[in-house]
Parts: structure tokens; C-alpha cells; sequence
């Protein structure tokens, strides 16, 4: 899996790379607000399927597992159609808020077809992942990444803004149909007919609850964007999309690979304290596999936005730093999030998540006039600083203790290491000089993750 979203990340920076050498910081914006859009119709359509589905499987006797299997394939069809609803009835009125005017019509009904192609995507993962077919899932991944690159940059080289909306559209149409297709040998026709209308009800309980959390994100970013284009202009926000792209997307393949086993570890612990004791693990192997990342992009964050990106994106620099501490702290909040969600504290997620998401709106309200962009990036690192108090806090109360002393530890000297990276490469020339702490933090997690697993 870590493999395959490494694959899916490059063919993802390959995307934004054209589109920034064609049209610009406009256009990287754009495809932005774009997937900003569509990302939040399919989590509010999409009612957590995904999750939902993994554990509704996952756990089923032999038996009857064909028929959960059949669920969550009709549950995922008739959300399809609903996300495709609702996005052609807003995809108008979304667009004339956002830019004021009707330009990006076009290109805004077009990404709505990406909607359904999306909610069926975490269907046919979810029968995939559930059925212990990982590396089935991690090569379908691969081929629709690299199929919808190759089919959507020649859209955008000829049809520039609208060609950004159909390539947006081909990211989620191309697996789709690769994942419905490998997801058929998993559940045979005839399973249609056998539906147990009990499981379409925990599909519908339990994904309330994920539906919300997943929504909440997607909305928190839709409206950072919009508050940028509002008072920052469009060529802003593609800044802004660069610097979160380069900051977030490498350790973003640590937290899919790792979240595949993790969530149906976690959620068959025995007790709350097993629970713990599995996301306190999580937390040093996250540490561990993102710091080198998260270092490589602090001090080598020019070359980072000259090769993904194009001449003129330098004023998304100031704003990387910012994100990747951001990002940070997201490595200690995630696992217990996560933990949280998988023991069944669906109703105090929702909570943590909504003071989360009202934090990642107002911080920004707050900061983006005073500060321009910069105060953007400055909203993401303490909206997510706070977030992860406020994980701390509530893990504490659920589990009744607070992280491992051998977990703090852990953190103290990643973030230590973080910042002595940032600050060797304040004084030094040229743009490869980042090339020796990154590499010299990459050796030492790796030689400390061997260590680790070799223990019993």
C-alpha cells in the first residue's frame, strides 16, 4: 500500500506540474477549488461507505460474508447516485459564491460527475480491503493512477481550464471502473438478491457518524480556500495549494498505507488498554516513517517547488514551514483519532472533529485578512496544534491514561530533529545542501525502525 500511494502521489504531482507550466498559479488554485468540491460532495453523499463497509465485512463469518459483501455493493450504488444528485443541483450556486461570477460553470459541472465515480471508489475498496486483498487493492490503485495521468494531461494541455476539470473527473472515473471491476470476483451477481436489510441499517448508523467526521474535513478546507480567493485572489490559493500538496502529500502515504491494518487492529482489541497500546505504536512508527519526509521538505523546500511546480511559485515557500509543522502535529492526532473511531467512540469523534473544523474556519477568518496568505499557512499549523491537544485530552479521558513516556519521548526528539533541520539550512547556500540532514534523519529512522522490529 505504501508503495502504491507513492505511485498515486507522483502521478498526482505530474498533474499539478503541468498545470502549473500551463496555466500558471491560477490554474493549480483552480484544481483546488475543484477537488475541494467534489471531496465535499462525495463525504457528505458518501455516508463513511468506506470505513463502514471494512468493518461490516471484515468481522463476518464465512456464511454469511457474501451477503455483507452485497450491502455495502447496493448501499454504494445508491449513494453513487445520490452524490451525482446533489452535486448537479449545487455545483451552480457553489461556483457563483466562490468566484463571484458563473466563469468556472464548465468546469464545475463537469467535476460533479467525478462525485459518484468517488462514493463508488470507497465501495469497491472497502469489499477489497475487507476481504484481505491489499495487494489486489494497491494494484488496482496503481493502474488507475497512472491510466487517469496519461488520459487527463493531454485534456489539460488542450483544453486548459476545463481539460483541469475533466482531468479532475478522470482521477475518479478511472478507478472507479478498475476497483468495480476487480471488486466483482468478490461478490457474485445472484448475491444481489440476498440483501439483509439489518446490515443496510449499520451501514446507515455507523457511516452517519464517519460521513460527518469526513465532511466536516472536506468543508474546513473548501472554506480556507474560499476565504483566500475571497480576500487573496485565485493566483493565492494556488500558493497555497502548492505549499499544502508538498507538505501533506508524503506523509499522506504513511497515513494511508498504515490506516489499511491499523483501523481493523485496533478496533479487535481486546480492551481499551490493548486499544491504546497499538495507537501509542502508531504513533512512533508514523513518527518514524514521515520525518524524513518532513525534513527532506523543510530543507529542500526551493528545489521541492521548482521540480513539482513551475518558476513563479516562489511565495509558496514562506508558507511550507508552517504547513509541514502543521503536518507535525497531525502525526500525533491522527492514531488517536483513529483509535477512538475503531472502539466505537463514534459520538465523541464527532465532537473532537466539529471543535477541529471550526478551529481550521475561524483561525483563518482571523488571520488571512491581516496576514494575506501567509496567515493561511499559519491557521493550518495551530488549528492542528490545538487538534491535537484536544486528542490528548479526550484519549486521556476514554482510555484513562495519557500516552506512553516512551511515545512523548518519541516525539519530543522527532520534533527536536525537525527543528534543528529547519534552522542548519537558514545559513546555507545553494539547494541541495538539505540533501545531508535528510539523509542523515532518513538513515536514522530507518536504522531505529529495523531495531524496532526485530524486538518481540
Amino acid at each position: 500500500m505504501g508503495g502504491a500511494q507513492v505511485v498515486v502521489l507522483a502521478a498526482g504531482f505530474a498533474r499539478a506540474k503541468a498545470i502549473a507550466l500551463i496555466l500558471g498559479a491560477s490554474g493549480v488554485g483552480l484544481i483546488g477549488i475543484l477537488s475541494a468540491f467534489s471531496g465535499n460532495i462525495a463525504s457528505l453523499a458518501g455516508w463513511g461507505l468506506g470505513t463502514a463497509g471494512v468493518r461490516l465485512i471484515a468481522g463476518a463469518p464465512d456464511e454469511v460474508r457474501t451477503a455483507k459483501i452485497a450491502a455495502v455493493r447496493r448501499m454504494g450504488w445508491a449513494l453513487s447516485g445520490l452524490g451525482l444528485l446533489l452535486a448537479l443541483l449545487t455545483f451552480w450556486p457553489v461556483g457563483a459564491w466562490t468566484f463571484d461570477s458563473s466563469r468556472f460553470a464548465l468546469e464545475m459541472a463537469i467535476v460533479s460527475l467525478a462525485v459518484p465515480c468517488v462514493i463508488a471508489s470507497t465501495a469497491w475498496s472497502a469489499v477489497l480491503q475487507a476481504s484481505g486483498n491489499i495487494a489486489s487493492l494497491a494494484k488496482v490503485q496503481v493502474a488507475g493512477a497512472l491510466a487517469g495521468l496519461l488520459v487527463g494531461l493531454p485534456a489539460i494541455y488542450f483544453w486548459g481550464t476545463v481539460g483541469v476539470a475533466g482531468s479532475v473527473f478522470l482521477a475518479a472515473a478511472v478507478p472507479a471502473f478498475v476497483l468495480w471491476r476487480a471488486a466483482r470476483r468478490e461478490c457474485p451477481a445472484g448475491a444481489a438478491q440476498s440483501v439483509d436489510p439489518g446490515d443496510l441499517r449499520q451501514l446507515v448508523k455507523l457511516g452517519g457518524a464517519l460521513m460527518l467526521v469526513g465532511w466536516l474535513a472536506q468543508l474546513a478546507s473548501y472554506g480556507t480556500r474560499l476565504i483566500i480567493v475571497r480576500h487573496a485572489g485565485l493566483d493565492a490559493a494556488g500558493y497555497y495549494q502548492a505549499a499544502f500538496a508538498i507538505a501533506g502529500a508524503l506523509p499522506g502515504f504513511v497515513f494511508a498505507a498504515m490506516g489499511t491494518d491499523f483501523f481493523p487492529r485496533v478496533a479487535a482489541a481486546k480492551d481499551e488498554a490493548e486499544a491504546a497500546d497499538i495507537a501509542d505504536r502508531q504513533i512512533r512508527a508514523g513518527l518514524l516513517l514521515a520525518l524524513p519526509f518532513l525534513v527532506g521538505t523543510l530543507t529542500l523546500d526551493r528545489l521541492c517547488v521548482g521540480l513539482l511546480y513551475a518558476e513563479g511559485f516562489e511565495q509558496a515557500l514562506p508558507l511550507l514551514p508552517w504547513m509541514v509543522w502543521g503536518v507535525f502535529f497531525r502525526l500525533l492526532a491522527w492514531p488517536q483519532g483513529y483509535c477512538l473511531l475503531a472502539r466505537g467512540a463514534a459520538r465523541t469523534v464527532v465532537m473532537v472533529e466539529v471543535v477541529g473544523n471550526m478551529l481550521a474556519i475561524l483561525l483563518p477568518l482571523g488571520l488571512v485578512p491581516a496576514f494575506g496568505t501567509k496567515g493561511a499557512a499559519q491557521a493550518f499549523f495551530l488549528s492542528y496544534l490545538l487538534y491535537a491537544l484536544v486528542m490528548l485530552v479526550t484519549s486521556r479521558a476514554r482510555a484513562g491514561r495519557w500516552v506512553s513516556v516512551g511515545t512523548v519521548m518519541a516525539f519530543a526528539a522527532s520534533a527536536g530533529v525537525l527543528a534543528l533541520a529547519q534552522i542548519s539550512v537558514r545559513q546555507a547556500e545553494g539547494p541541495y545542501w538539505g540533501l545531508l540532514p535528510t539523509a542523515l534523519v532518513a538513515a536514522g529512522c530507518l536504522w531505529t525502525y529495523r531495531r524496532a522490529l526485530r524486538q518481540p
